[in-house]
């Protein structure tokens, strides 16, 4: 039997017109049906593409807002770590002063970094730079946090170690004795006179002649005169080895033997014996040997009433 290589379509209206018939082939049906496979699969081949790019502009749009959002967080936050490490680092250095003044237990290094455990941060294939950047600044503001309660809890042992030591607090020199400018440190310095370099054993404090000066810590005046370099001069003697010198004096208000409080004027600033100006030369002594007075100005919540 023939196989048949074609089919008839007939197309008959429903008024009288004329019946129309059409041979199509298989070939051609064939051929008709993958061009139309074809374009439909075209079609939505580059819908999708389209589809796929627009949603990629989105997606890329929403990480650059975000991207922005998180670099404003992390210049936010890289401000407050620094600023929380100046402050950390000023802490720690007037800690150490009082513990060194007060004969306190030194805390040990480990301690201050207030390590803790556990995993790693989580990092996702698809995180930016910014993300781990913030990452890791988010790790350094909670260590700076923890380090923040320690010197707190730290500070609150000192208060309550210093309360047990009124006596000796209220007798070692705990502040600047006049307002001024340091116009020349302790240690080895150019002496104004000589040009060479020599030790200096005290601070110089410039400011204006008659400025009042103050006792730094409650003590008895061991010494009221003059002395050819250093002019008009008090001595003080603070118990528990700590004595202290004021020199250049213009003016003295307490006589040898007299017991001074901290905070009571003892004399005034001026410009006696070797000086190039009004300035009052204050020293600080423990058990004789010269210590830098700079050590030795506490912030007023450490003296106790």
């Amino acid at each position: 039997m023939r196989r048949k290589k074609h089919f008839s379509v007939l197309i008959i209206p429903h008024d009288k017109g004329k019946i129309f018939k059409k041979k199509i082939s298989f070939v051609f049906l064939y051929l008709f049906c993958i061009s139309f496979i074809f374009l439909v699969l075209a079609n939505l081949f580059y819908t999708f593409d389209f589809l796929g790019e627009a949603f990629n502009r989105a997606k890329l749009s929403r990480l650059e807002k975000e991207n922005q959002y998180l670099e404003s967080k992390l210049s936010d936050l890289n401000s407050v770590i620094l600023q929380l490490k100046e402050e950390m680092a000023g802490l720690m250095e007037k800690e150490e002063n009082v513990r060194m003044i007060f004969g306190l237990p030194e805390v040990d290094a480990e301690l201050r970094e207030v390590g803790i455990g556990g995993p790693l941060p989580t990092q996702f294939p698809d995180q930016t730079l910014t993300m781990t950047q913030l990452q890791e600044a988010e790790i350094e503001l909670d260590k700076l946090l923890r380090q923040t309660r320690f010197e707190r809890e730290s500070f609150d042992q000192i208060f309550s170690d210093l309360s047990d030591k009124k006596e000796i607090l209220d007798h070692t020199p705990s502040i600047c004795p006049t307002t001024g400018y340091i116009s020349r440190g302790y240690g080895i310095r150019i002496d104004p006179f000589t040009g060479r370099k020599q030790p200096h054993l005290g601070i110089d404090l410039a400011t204006d002649i008659g400025t009042p000066v103050y006792a730094p810590a409650d003590g008895r005046v061991s010494f009221v005169g003059r002395d050819l370099g250093l002019g008009k001069m008090i001595r003080i003697n603070h118990l528990f080895g700590y004595t202290t010198v004021y020199a250049h004096l213009s003016m003295v208000k307490v006589k040898r033997g007299e017991y001074v409080k901290r905070g009571e004027v003892i004399g005034a600033v001026g410009n006696t014996g070797y000086s190039t100006g009004p300035h009052l030369h204050y020293e600080v002594r423990f058990r004789g040997q010269p210590k830098n007075p700079m050590k030795y100005f506490l912030p007023s919540q450490f003296l106790l009433d």
